[in-house]
């Protein structure tokens, strides 16, 4: 009798630090499907009462033994400030996905990142995020001439405190930054991600050129990419709803960022 042959499924361990708004969403749609192949084995948050839901044996007390729960994906959800204290520790060991991508706006972290994985031969990984027509700018690098992003939002849902702005003291259509993108990230590190992978994926923190407006009149979240070179153009807009710092879209858009990376669960997969 023909037997049929199945073969074995290896589950992806993944560790998640910060559980706020993204990190409890991502971790419900890991946790949703229990064929994809894919199980988180710690969350750490450095506020314990964030965590406090959640079982002992999930919770990570201490960041600096992450490696005793054998991770082979952390995916950091919190602050750039992560990437830059622990960045090293957690790839030398495993692979890193880090959602605060502004850490990389520093040129020191970025050569960090690229050393160590070079040395370790582990991998980090950035998630499209927000970002609508990251692979037309990554494919294009090498042609585009200029890469101008403008991203839009209520001042209420600015982090302004590195600025040094109050926000309940705009009360009209305001631009808070308009240059480099490098210049952008350390000043609104949490609201900026999405110009700091449109940078990272495109030609660079210095040559793209990013404007942060705000209005209390909005009530959406917009980034609009526009990209020329020689004989192509670029025109992408995006329009969402936010909460926070965080639009509507960016908790989904970094789980299938995860599962491109960590499923291993049957079936058909789009990379």
């Amino acid at each position: 009798m023909n037997q049929e042959r199945i073969m074995p499924q290896k589950t992806t361990r993944i560790g998640l630090i910060g559980y706020g708004q993204i990190g409890k969403a991502v971790h419900g749609m890991i946790d949703k499907d229990p064929d994809n192949g894919m199980e988180v084995v710690f969350v750490y948050d450095q506020i314990g009462e964030m965590v406090a839901d959640l079982s002992r044996e999930l919770v990570l007390e201490d960041l600096g033994e992450f490696d005793s729960r054998r991770p082979d994906l952390v995916v950091e959800m919190a602050h750039p400030s992560v990437t830059r204290e622990w960045g090293k520790a957690l790839l030398e060991k495993t692979n890193y996905m880090l959602i605060s991508v502004t850490a990389l706006a520093d040129p020191e972290i970025e050569k960090m990142i690229e050393e160590t994985t070079q040395r370790c031969g582990t991998r980090a990984f950035i998630p499209h995020g927000g970002v609508v027509g990251m692979d037309a700018l990554q494919e294009n690098r090498d042609v585009w001439d200029e890469v101008h992003v403008t991203m839009k939002k209520p001042p209420k849902n600015v982090d302004c405190a590195n600025a040094g702005v109050d926000p309940d003291s705009i009360v009209k259509e305001t631009v808070l930054y308009d240059g480099p993108t490098r210049g952008v990230c350390p000043m609104f590190p949490r609201n900026t991600n999405t110009l700091a992978s449109i940078a990272y994926a495109g030609i660079g923190f210095e040559k793209t050129h990013s404007t942060l407006v705000v209005n209390p009149a909005w009530d959406t979240a917009t980034v609009a990419i526009h990209a020329k070179g020689e004989g192509v153009e670029l025109n992408v807009e995006r329009i969402e709803g936010i909460t926070g710092v965080t639009g509507a879209s960016t908790p989904a858009s970094i789980f299938n960022s995860v599962q491109t990376i960590g499923s291993t669960g049957p079936g058909i997969h789009l990379r």
